[in-house]
C-alpha cells in the first residue's frame, strides 16, 4: 500500500502523485450512500483513512459530489464525505465538516 495518492494525472507518471493525508488500511465493510430521505446504495467501504475511503459501488450508481456515507463498523456511523475521484466501481471520497474518521 502506498502513502501516495493519484491526482488524476493521464499517463499514471510520477506527475499525478501526491503525499496521502494519512496512512490507508484495507478494510472490507458495508457502507450505504444516502441520496435522498428514503434513497439509498449500498457499497463496500474497501480501504479507509483518517481523512478519506476507497469505496466500490457499482458505476450504474450516480453519485453526488457530497452525501452522507453510512459506515458498519463496529458501530454504525454517518458521516458527511466529498466524491474526489471515479473510476468504473470505485471511488475514492474524502472526509467534510467535523473532519477526521476515526475508526
Amino acid at each position: 500500500m502506498s502513502d501516495r495518492r493519484e491526482t488524476g494525472g493521464v499517463d499514471g507518471g510520477e506527475a499525478g502523485l501526491i503525499p496521502r493525508a494519512g496512512r490507508r488500511r484495507r478494510v472490507i465493510q458495508q457502507g450505504r450512500i444516502v441520496l435522498g430521505p428514503d434513497r439509498s446504495a449500498a457499497c463496500e467501504v474497501m480501504d479507509l483513512s483518517a481523512a478519506g475511503a476507497r469505496l466500490r459501488v457499482p458505476a450504474r450508481i450516480d453519485v453526488p459530489e457530497t452525501f452522507p456515507l453510512v459506515i458498519a463498523a463496529d458501530d454504525l456511523r454517518t458521516v458527511t464525505v466529498r466524491l474526489r475521484w471515479r473510476r468504473g466501481d470505485f471511488a475514492g471520497v474524502t472526509f467534510e465538516g467535523e473532519g477526521l474518521y476515526v475508526g
